[in-house]
């Protein structure tokens, strides 16, 4: 739920319409543009932060900034629910250092422009301490150097898992709960090699997750022996794709590496030419919405890859409280890394017991690693964790998504990669197998259930 603003002065009114005006240049321009970032492409320095964001008393505030619209909107509502619900659960455990934790909406549009002033109102205006998000790589990245780093506020991304996140230049202020394409790239040339795939062509939306899966695809599949036949980046909001397709002629299977809104129409061109015997799904192109459009039965049997949970009794009981608040769980990824991302925040802020950003940030790696108390997700594991907190242990909160074991860089050290397939009867995606992946030695496990 959005939050009244505060009662501002004169000085954050001008802020504000400066901001205004920013946004309406973003308006205007070029809403797909996901690529990097330059210099010139920062948002205005907006001056200094309200009053109350530096107060280390504070109620914990933690902004949702996500793809509401853009070429990633199918995803935004459903993860948006699972950060709403984490509110609402540490909330009936009493909060955070004795204060309901207030939760605030900022939409990227799917887009690095968007995406950095909408940062910066939450950053200056809002006064968040912590920020879950964004979906796309290349926001996150924009967000992390330009917004979120510099001003030193935690943002945590439930969705970005390009490998070049890794390096952000995000004075440490930059964490993910979801696992890198490092390792869905390598899982993902398992698959192609074991579907007797000789070639593939890669078709990837045209920023850096795109771009670092298809590269991580290719190196892993190369290693295995197989060819890519061609690598074409393709950029968002296009009439046809014709042309890329094109370059892909002759491939044994097309992977697809990009959002819903694009994908949709580049196999739905592919479907009606008849262009591949075969096609491939990854995380993005995981989508009932789009296949609902497409129709389910054209794509039945078609495999894919995507994140996915570590198996654990708070899985299942977490889907459960899930659909008691919003109805069926959907079949999307990241919903839960975004409901985790929550937790560690406010875990880190309660082990501070201050809202202060940077004493929120050198408590995350505290809260999230072994040793300590095991903390299982859900309000009365919150309520656990406070009682240790104050007894002064040492905690270990144990995620939706598995053990949150961060590494020196903001990523989780393991994690976990599924193979699914289409079942068009049914109209869902169906998990054939579960692999569990050391990011730092790139070695997987057979985990499935």
């Amino acid at each position: 739920m959005l939050k009244s603003l505060p009662q501002i002065s004169w000085r954050w009114l001008l802020v504000g319409a400066l901001i205004a005006l920013l946004g309406l240049a973003v308006a205007c321009g070029d809403d797909d543009d996901d690529g990097d970032a330059s210099p010139t492409d920062a948002p205005a320095d907006t001056g200094d932060a309200p009053d109350d964001t530096l107060d280390p008393g504070a109620p914990l505030k933690i902004g949702a900034l996500l793809s509401f619209t853009g070429g990633l909107s199918d995803f935004g509502e459903p993860i948006f629910n699972g950060v709403e619900l984490a509110v609402t659960e540490i909330n009936e455990a009493g909060g955070v250092n004795g204060q309901d934790v207030e939760l605030v909406r900022g939409d990227t549009g799917t887009n690095p422009d968007q995406a950095a002033t909408d940062a910066q109102r939450l950053v200056d205006i809002e006064g968040v301490q912590g920020i879950v998000g964004a979906l796309s790589s290349g926001v996150t990245l924009r967000v992390a150097e330009q917004v979120t780093g510099p001003a030193g506020v935690v943002l945590i991304s439930p969705a970005s898992t390009s490998p070049g996140l890794t390096d952000a230049n995000d004075n440490d202020f930059l964490f993910r709960t979801t696992i890198s394409d490092a390792a869905q790239g390598l899982l993902l040339a398992n698959l192609a090699d074991d579907a007797g795939y000789g070639t593939v062509c890669n078709i990837f939306v045209n920023n850096a997750y795109g771009e670092g899966l298809s590269d991580a695809f290719t190196a892993a599949f190369e290693n295995l022996g197989g060819a890519i036949n061609a690598a074409v980046p393709h950029e968002e909001a296009q009439v046809t794709y014709a042309s890329e397709l094109a370059e892909c002629e002759g491939a044994d299977a097309l992977a697809a590496m990009a959002y819903p809104e694009s994908a949709g129409i580049f196999l739905r061109e592919a479907i009606e030419g008849d262009l591949f015997e075969n096609i491939i799904f990854v995380d993005g192109t995981k989508s009932t919405d789009m296949l609902d459009k497409l129709g389910w039965a054209e794509f039945d049997g078609v495999r894919g890859t995507a994140p996915a949970a570590l198996p654990s009794d708070a899985d299942s009981s977490f889907e459960e409280r899930y659909e008691a608040v919003y109805g069926d769980f959907p079949q999307l990824p990241f919903i839960k890394e975004a409901y985790d991302a929550v937790y560690v925040i406010a875990l880190a802020a309660e082990a501070a017991g201050s809202t202060d950003r940077t004493a929120i940030r050198d408590e995350l790696r505290n809260v999230a690693n072994a040793p300590g108390t095991v903390i299982d997700p859900g309000p009365e594991g919150f309520a656990a964790a406070k009682t240790a907190l104050a007894a002064g242990e040492d905690i270990n909160y144990e995620g939706v998504t598995g053990p949150l074991e961060f590494d020196s860089a903001g990523d989780p050290a393991v994690g976990a990669i599924e193979w699914f397939h289409v079942d068009a009867a049914a109209e869902e995606f169906v998990q054939d197998k579960l692999w569990k992946v050391d990011l730092a030695t790139l070695t997987v496990e057979d985990i499935t259930p």
